[in-house]
Parts: structure tokens; sequence; C-alpha cells
């Protein structure tokens, strides 16, 4: 594919990264809540676990859609190629460029994997906590 007939892509509306971030924190959050759920209310656990497995699907098929994305981007422009030589860059290098930074800025990846530490190190200390405490 040429540099001219390369469409660089867009980010997408604000609303869908924050929907994305949503999705996956429930569905992180869902699958720390087994243990509490298996302590107190058994009968939740199947609803948390198709709640946490579908939330944590919908966000990693999106973020390897967006992962695919940057990457084509790169691939296609060679843009790692022309700034490893620091060539000239055209003005659609520079909108992939500008693509790219502003998409990485705005990404809400890194609070998610944040969070789901912090939910994975409560789920495990509750969990040590409750088994120990009896």
């Amino acid at each position: 594919m040429t540099e001219e007939k390369f469409h660089v892509p867009h980010r997408f509306p604000t609303w869908v990264s924050w929907l994305a971030f949503t999705l996956g924190i429930t569905g992180s959050l869902s699958l720390r809540l087994i243990l509490v759920a298996k302590a107190y209310r058994p009968q939740l656990i199947d609803l948390l676990w198709y709640i946490g497995v579908c939330g944590n699907m919908i966000f990693f098929l999106f973020r390897s859609y967006i992962t695919a994305r940057r990457r084509r981007t790169i691939r296609e422009l060679h843009l790692l190629e022309k700034l490893e030589k620091q060539a000239d860059l055209s003005p659609t290098d520079l909108e992939a460029l500008r693509y790219l930074v502003a998409s990485l800025a705005v990404s809400k990846e890194r609070w998610n994997y944040a969070i789901i530490s912090l939910f994975s190190l409560a789920a495990i200390l509750w969990d040590l906590w409750f088994r120990f405490s009896r």
C-alpha cells in the first residue's frame, strides 16, 4: 500500500474509550468479587463470572483492535524506518504521528491496568484474611 492511498485512522470519540474502560473495570472487579460472593452470596458466582469474562473479553478485543490500528499505521507508512533515518516526513506521516501520539496520550489503558492490579491485590488480601481469620 502506498503512502498516498493510506488512510490515517482517527481517534474514536471520547465516550468509546470511556465505555471500553468501564467495561474492562467492571469485568475485572466482577472476577475479583467472586471470592467475596463465595463467602457471602454463592448464588452470585455465575453472574459475576459471566460479567467478568464478557467485560474483559470486550475490553481486550477493543485494546487489540486499537493496537492493530497503531501497528498498521506505523508499518504501512514505514514510520519507524523514516524516523531512524531522520528522513523528511510527508504531511501524511505527520498526520499519522499526531494520531499515534494523541491516541497514546488519551488512552485509559494505564489506569485500567493500575486498577486491575489494585483490585487483584485487594482480592488476594481479602481472601487470605477471610481464610485465616476463622
